[in-house]
């Protein structure tokens, strides 16, 4: 398809609209070559540094689908259409997909081309990424999901999904110098652990490594878990700087 008529896709409106500036003025819906340089990276840690990096500079798709006619009044009219929400992103966050511990994901797409594998009814609105961040952390569980329906879907947490909508830089958990002086002074005292090491997931955006003692049971190491997750969802300064954490134990020679 050509840029001319991707364009006509992802301008689209009303002839108000048409004579406002349009920032998305020539976009053909392909994907910003710098986010598309993240997205092949292999690596979860780097590649989801990387996209976060890129996305404050680049515009995202959010999917619209088309409202069901409202019928008509008794006079024959068109029914009133003011219950449809003329914003995009907010729009975009009622189609939210489930994440895979639950929650609430806004979806959002690096082109057409992906949007359409997810969704070929869908309208592709063109927006900045902070809008998008916003009607995430306003309207859905505060995060967003990168083409969802791509082999490699990128969910975005709530701490990275904040900064993108308050402008603000976001310190990756594992790269977090004061992370593990929080964590260590809340896990402090409970039998058995050693020390820890924050690391990217395999199951969740972050990892806890625990050193555990190597010659304790199995129901012990179990209990210090359990304490230490107990422990570290009482921390209200660990929501500003974890979404997804999984509690890893490695036993360690006494």
């Amino acid at each position: 398809m050509g840029g001319h008529d991707l364009q006509g896709k992802l301008t689209g409106g009303n002839a108000v609209d048409k004579l406002q500036p349009n920032p998305f003025a020539g976009d053909d819906g392909r994907v910003d070559p710098q986010l598309a340089e993240a997205l092949e990276l292999r690596e979860f840690a780097s590649r989801l540094e990387a996209i976060v990096e890129v996305l404050p500079n680049a515009r995202v798709i959010v999917p619209v689908l088309a409202h069901e006619h409202p019928g008509r009044t008794d006079d024959g009219g068109v029914a009133s259409h003011a219950s449809a929400d003329k914003d995009p992103c907010k729009a975009a966050a009622m189609l939210a997909v489930e994440a895979p511990d639950g929650r609430a994901a806004m979806p959002i797409f690096s082109s057409v081309e992906a949007l359409m594998r997810w969704n070929p009814k869908a309208r592709p609105v063109p927006v900045h990424t902070q809008n998008a961040a916003i009607a995430a952390v306003a309207e859905a569980d505060g995060l967003l999901v990168l083409d969802p329906a791509s082999d490699r879907p990128m969910l975005l947490g709530r701490p990275a999904v904040s900064a993108l909508a308050t402008g603000a830089s976001w310190t990756p958990p594992w790269r977090d110098e004061e992370l593990p002086t929080v964590v260590a002074r809340a896990l402090a005292g409970i039998d058995g652990l050693k020390g820890l090491q924050i690391t990217p997931g395999r199951n969740a955006e972050t990892a806890i490594v625990l050193a555990v003692d190597g010659e304790a049971s199995r129901e012990a190491v179990a209990a210090a878990l359990g304490e230490a997750s107990s422990r570290l969802g009482g921390v209200d300064e660990l929501t500003h700087r974890l979404d997804s954490v999984e509690l890893v134990p490695a036993r360690v020679a006494t």
